[in-house]
C-alpha cells in the first residue's frame, strides 16, 4: 500500500465519528496539546470546540471535576503510564447532565518510557447520576474499551507504516493560516515531538529557498483549481541537511463550496534520489570508462558474431554499428592480415581457448593501425559458451617503437661495423657475443674471436690491466677508460669498458697517431720551433725543479744573452737572415754547453742558459768567456758576413734560493748593465745592481713631472768651422737640474725618458727652446738639436719640427737635426720617407755618433744625410803627435768618397785639432773651443770676435 492509498482509506477515527456520541482525540503530553483526530468530531448533541492546549481543554470541564481530570492527565503523561480512563462533566452543564467518558491508550514512548502520544475517544454518556465504573452498562463499557484499544492499535500501525514508508500526513487550514503536521511528518523534517501546528514563517524556513516559490505556486494552483497536485521539492532540516520530498495535496471543500483546507501526505524520497544519482553516476562512469579507455570493449556470440562494440571502434574505422556487426568488421582488416586473424578466431571458437591475435585495421582516413584483439569465453554451468568478452588495443605505437628499435639496432650494427673502433661484447659469464670486423686486424688475430671468452682472448701478460678491468666490470658493473700498449700489432690502444645489465661492451681505438701527435705537441710546447732550443715555459719549469734540489757546491747559474747587432741585421737584411743567424748562434752555444745544461730562447734574440753543477761564480763566468770566444767570428749567411757580438748577464743562485723568477731578474739586470757599459762583455750580478734599479725607478718617477716643474734647461756648445775658425753652429744640450741631486747627466735620464715615452714631450720642448734661442744669433749660425729614435716611433716628428720653427720664427735652413744610425736602420722605407720630408722642410740631417754602430755605407747612400758626425771616442786615443786612429781615417775616406762634410766631436787638445785638420775634417767641437755654456754666455761669445776665432 502506498502512502497515497493509506491517506485515502477511511480511518478508524472516521468510523468512530460516524457513531452517535463518539469523537476521536489525541493528546501530546510533551507539548501539552490536545486535538481531535482527522475525521473525528464531538457528538451531535455536543457543541464543545476543539481544544488547542490542555489548559483550554481543562477549562471546558466542570470546576468540580477539573482538578481530578488534571491529576489523571499528569498520571497519564508519567513514565510507564498505560493511558487514561476517566469520566467528567462539561462546564456549565446542569447537574447529572452532559457526562463524558475519556479513554486513551499510549501510542509511542521515548527512551525514558514517557508517552509521546495518547490516542483515544471521548463519548457522551448522557445525564448520569454518578460516575461509578458501572455507570454505563457492561456491554457498552466493554464496547467502548475495545474501540479505544482498537483505535490505539490501528493508530500505532498507521504511524509505523508511515515511518517505514517515510510518509507523514498534514492538513493546511487556509482560514487560520496554519498547517498541522503529524508526528511522522515532523520526524521526516527532523523535528522531535508529537503532531503540531506551525505558521507560514515556520513553513518557509522548512522548504529550501530555491524551491519555495515553486512549491507555493503548486499549492495555489490546487486551491484555485480545486484539483489534487503532486510535487517534489527540497526541505532543509534543523541540522542543515537537505532532503528531497514528494508531496500529494488534495483540496477539502467547505460548507460554502469553496476550498477550506488542503490535506495530504509528504514522503521523504531522498534515498530514492540518492540511488538514482548513484545509478546515473555509475552509468556515466561506465560510459566514460568505455569511451576514454584506450582499449575498445566488444562482445560476441558463441558463433563469433559481434554483438556489441565500444564507440571508439566506430570513431576509428568510420563504420556504423550495422556495418560492423555481426561479421562486417572483417572488411576493416588489412587483406594480408585477414586470413591469419580469422584462422586464430575460428580456432578459439572451436576450442574455447582465449584468443590473442594482432592485425591491422583500416582507419577512417585510409591509414592502417596495428591492434591487438584478446577475448575469453563465459560459460554456463554445463560448460557451454554463452558469450565472448574481449578488448581491442591500439598497439601502433608499440609496433612503431619495435620497428624503430629494430631499425636502430640495424643502424647501430652498421655503424659498429663501419666504425674505426674495434667493438667486442661479452655476456655476464665473459663469453664473446659480438665482435665487429675491425677487431681481428687491430689485435692481430688470425680469425674472429667466435667461441672465445675474455680469459682466452686476453690471456697474454700484456693484457693484465685489461683483464682486471673486464673482471671488475663483470663483478661490480664498474666501467673503465684507459690506454694500453698492444705489442702484437705495435699499437697504442684506448680501451673503454661499458657495463650494462646483461653484457659488457669493450671499445678499442687505435690512438698511436694521437699519442705521437701529443708527443709532438709536448715537444712544440717546450721547444722553440725555429731554433730547436727550449722555450721560456720549459726553461722556468726546469729551473724551478733544479732550484728545489740544489745544494752547496752544486748550484745553478743563469746566463742571459743578447746579440749586439741583431736588430740591425734584421732591419737591413730581413728576418729570414736574422732567423738564420739565430740558428747558427744556437749551434755555437750548444758547443759550449754540457748535456745537463739547458739552452732556451725567451724571445727575439734573447737566450738564457741554465748551467747546473756550479760550485762557485767563476764556473759561470768561465762559461761566459767560452761563449764570447765562440762569437768572435762573424756569422756567414748567403755569402754575407755579419757581426756576431753578444752581451751576457750572469746570476748564480745562492743555497736555499728557490725563486726562479728572482734568479731570472738578477741575470736580466746583469745583462742590462753589461749592455749599458759596453757591448761584447758580460757582468756578474751584484746586489748593488738592484739598488741601481731602485734608484732608476725613483728617477723615472721624478722625471715624469720635471718638465712641468721647470727643472730642465739647455746648454749650448759651439761648432767651429776649421778653415776659418769661426763659430758656424751650436749644439743644444739638455740639462736636468734636480732639486735634490743637482745636475743629472743626460746618459742617466735620456734612456728613462725613451723607455717611458716621455721623450716625445721632452724632445718637442727642446726643439721649441732651441729654435727660439737661435733666432737671436747671427743668421749664419745654425742650431743643432739631437732627436731620439723614439721620437720617430711614438710622435709626429715632422709636425713637431714644423711647430717649433713656426713658434721660434726660425728659418728651417738654420736647423740641423742630429740622428743616430738606429733611426736609419729601424724602419727603412718608412724612415726614408720621413727623413725626406724633414729635408724638404729645409732642415739639415746630421748622422751623429758615426762609427760606434753598424756604420754601413749602404744606408749612407740610401738615406741622404747632409753631415756625418764622428763619435768622440775615436779621438780620445790621439794623445801625442803621430798617433793615429785607423777607423777615424777610414770614416774620413768614406765620407770624402761620398762628398759628405764631417764634424769631429770631442776635440779637446791642439794635437787632436791638428789631427782632424790634417785629415780634411770640415767642422769640430769640443772643450778645446768651448765647453757647453748657458744661453747668455753663448750670446756673449757670439758678440766677441776674439772668442769666435779662438786659436785662430
Amino acid at each position: 500500500m502506498t502512502a497515497q492509498d493509506a491517506a485515502q482509506q477511511p480511518t478508524l477515527c472516521q468510523v468512530l465519528a460516524g457513531a452517535r456520541g463518539f469523537a476521536a482525540w489525541e493528546i501530546d503530553p510533551l507539548a501539552g496539546r490536545v486535538r481531535p483526530l482527522a475525521g473525528g468530531a464531538p457528538g451531535p448533541d455536543s457543541n464543545q470546540p476543539a481544544a488547542e492546549s490542555l489548559a483550554a481543554f481543562l477549562a471546558g470541564i466542570d470546576t468540580d471535576d477539573r482538578a481530578r481530570v488534571a491529576a489523571a492527565l499528569d498520571a497519564a503523561a508519567a513514565p510507564g503510564s498505560m493511558g487514561l480512563d476517566i469520566a467528567f462533566r462539561r462546564a456549565g452543564a446542569a447537574p447529572g447532565a452532559f457526562w463524558q467518558l475519556a479513554r486513551f491508550h499510549v501510542v509511542g514512548r521515548d527512551e525514558a518510557g514517557r508517552p509521546l502520544r495518547l490516542a483515544g475517544i471521548i463519548a457522551d454518556i448522557g445525564a448520569l447520576p454518578d460516575l461509578a465504573a458501572g455507570a454505563l452498562g457492561s456491554t457498552e463499557n466493554d464496547r467502548l474499551a475495545a474501540l479505544a484499544a482498537e483505535l490505539a492499535r490501528r493508530t500505532e500501525e498507521l504511524a509505523s507504516a508511515h515511518r517505514l514508508a517515510r510518509v507523514g500526513a498534514w492538513r493546511w487550514d487556509l482560514a487560520r493560516h496554519r498547517v498541522w503536521l503529524s508526528t511522522e511528518t515532523l520526524w521526516l523534517l527532523g523535528i522531535e515531538g508529537a503532531a503540531a501546528e506551525m505558521d507560514y514563517d515556520q513553513l518557509r524556513r522548512i522548504i529550501h529557498p530555491d524551491d519555495y516559490h515553486y512549491a507555493m505556486a503548486c499549492f495555489r494552483e490546487a486551491v484555485q483549481t480545486a484539483t489534487p497536485v503532486t510535487l517534489e521539492y527540497r526541505t532543509v532540516l534543523p541540522d542543515g541537511a537537505i532532503h528531497a520530498v514528494l508531496t500529494h495535496a488534495e483540496p477539502v471543500i467547505g460548507a460554502d463550496g469553496r476550498v477550506a483546507q488542503l490535506r495530504g501526505t509528504t514522503q521523504d524520497v531522498t534515498p530514492f534520489r540518492r540511488v538514482e544519482a548513484a545509478l546515473r553516476e555509475s552509468e556515466d562512469h561506465y560510459r566514460h570508462m568505455v569511451e576514454l579507455h584506450p582499449q575498445i570493449p566488444w562482445t560476441a556470440g558463441p558463433d563469433g558474431g559481434i554483438l556489441e562494440v565500444g564507440p571508439q571502434w566506430l570513431a576509428i574505422t568510420g563504420m556504423t554499428r550495422e556495418e560492423t556487426m555481426p561479421f562486417g568488421w572483417t572488411s576493416a582488416v588489412h587483406p594480408d592480415d585477414l586470413p591469419p586473424t580469422l584462422a586464430a578466431w575460428q580456432h578459439s571458437l572451436a576450442s574455447g581457448d582465449p584468443v590473442d591475435v594482432e592485425f591491422r585495421i583500416r582507419a577512417a582516413d585510409g591509414a592502417y593501425a596495428w591492434v591487438r584483439a584478446r577475448a575469453a569465453a563465459r560459460r554456463d554451468e554445463a560448460g557451454q559458451i554463452l558469450r565472448w568478452y574481449g578488448t581491442l588495443e591500439d598497439i601502433t605505437d608499440r609496433w612503431m617503437a619495435e620497428n624503430a628499435r629494430k631499425a636502430s639496432e640495424a643502424l647501430a650494427l652498421r655503424v659498429l661495423e663501419a666504425s674505426g673502433d674495434a667493438v667486442i661484447v661479452f655476456d655476464a659469464a665473459g663469453a664473446v657475443t659480438f665482435a665487429n670486423a675491425r677487431l681481428a686486424p687491430l689485435l692481430g688475430l688470425d680469425a674472429p674471436p667466435e667461441g672465445l671468452d675474455a680469459d682466452g682472448l686476453f690471456a697474454s701478460a700484456h693484457c693484465r690491466e685489461l683483464c682486471a678491468a673486464l673482471k671488475r666490470a663483470m663483478e661490480t658493473g664498474a666501467g673503465a677508460h684507459f690506454e694500453l700498449f698492444w705489442p702484437p700489432t705495435d699499437r697504442w690502444l684506448e680501451a673503454t669498458i661499458v657495463a650494462e645489465a646483461s653484457d659488457i661492451s669493450l671499445f678499442l681505438r687505435d690512438v698511436s697517431e694521437k699519442r705521437l701527435a701529443q708527443q709532438q705537441l709536448r715537444y712544440a710546447a717546450s721547444v722553440d720551433y725555429m731554433t730547436g732550443a727550449a722555450n721560456r715555459a720549459s726553461l722556468f719549469s726546469r729551473l724551478a725543479e733544479q732550484l728545489q734540489c740544489q745544494q752547496p757546491g752544486n748550484l745553478t747559474a743563469l746566463l742571459c744573452l743578447d746579440l749586439d747587432y741583431f736588430k740591425e741585421i734584421n732591419d737591413q737584411h730581413g728576418h729570414p737572415t736574422g732567423d738564420a743567424v739565430l740558428r747558427q748562434l744556437v749551434s755555437r752555444l750548444r758547443l759550449c754547453l754540457r748535456s745537463r745544461d739547458l739552452l732556451a730562447r725567451c724571445g727575439g734574440d734573447e737566450f738564457v742558459i741554465m748551467q747546473t753543477g756550479v760550485s762557485a761564480p767563476p764556473d759561470a763566468l768561465a762559461l761566459a768567456d767560452r761563449i764570447l770566444a765562440a762569437l768572435r767570428q762573424p756569422f756567414e749567411v748567403d755569402g754575407i758576413s755579419l757581426p756576431a757580438g753578444a752581451s751576457i748577464g750572469v746570476a748564480v743562485a745562492l743555497p736555499g734560493q728557490a725563486d726562479a723568477d728572482s734568479l731570472y731578474r738578477q741575470a736580466d739586470r746583469a745583462l742590462y748593465v753589461a749592455k749599458s757599459r759596453a757591448r761584447g762583455t758580460y757582468r756578474l750580478f751584484h746586489p748593488d745592481m738592484l739598488q741601481a734599479d731602485e734608484a732608476s725607478r725613483r728617477l723615472r718617477a721624478e722625471l715624469s713631472g720635471a718638465l712641468g716643474r721647470g727643472e730642465f734647461a739647455l746648454d749650448f756648445q759651439p761648432i767651429v768651422h776649421l778653415a776659418t775658425r769661426r763659430t758656424v753652429g751650436v749644439e743644444a744640450l739638455l740639462r736636468w737640474h734636480h732639486p735634490a741631486r743637482g745636475l743629472i747627466p743626460p746618459a742617466e735620464f735620456i734612456p728613462l725618458a725613451e723607455e717611458s715615452g716621455q721623450i716625445a714631450a721632452l724632445g718637442a720642448w727642446v726643439l721649441r727652446r732651441a729654435c727660439a734661442a737661435a733666432r737671436a744669433w747671427p743668421d749664419d749660425v745654425k742650431i743643432s738639436v739631437n732627436v731620439s729614435p723614439r721620437q720617430f716611433e711614438i710622435g709626429d716628428i715632422r709636425a713637431t719640427v714644423t711647430e717649433a720653427l713656426a713658434a721660434g720664427g726660425l728659418p728651417a735652413s738654420r736647423l740641423k737635426l742630429e740622428i743616430t744610425e738606429s733611426v736609419l736602420l729601424s724602419q727603412n722605407a718608412a724612415s726614408a720617407r720621413l727623413l725626406q720630408d724633414l729635408r724638404e722642410l729645409g732642415a739639415m740631417l746630421v748622422l751623429d755618433d758615426f762609427g760606434t754602430g753598424f756604420s754601413s755605407l749602404s744606408y749612407l747612400d740610401t738615406f741622404k744625410v747632409d753631415v756625418v758626425k764622428i763619435d768622440k771616442s775615436f779621438l780620445s786615443r790621439i794623445r801625442a803627435p803621430g798617433d793615429r786612429q785607423p777607423i777615424f781615417e777610414a770614416i774620413m775616406g768614406m765620407t770624402a768618397a761620398l762628398n759628405l762634410p764631417v764634424t769631429a766631436e770631442g776635440v779637446e787638445t791642439a794635437v787632436q785639432l791638428d789631427y782632424v785638420t790634417s785629415l780634411g775634417c770640415d767642422w769640430a767641437q769640443g772643450y778645446f773651443f768651448s765647453p757647453p755654456v748657458s744661453e747668455a754666455e753663448l750670446r756673449r761669445q757670439l758678440r766677441t770676435p776674439a772668442a769666435a776665432a779662438r786659436n785662430g
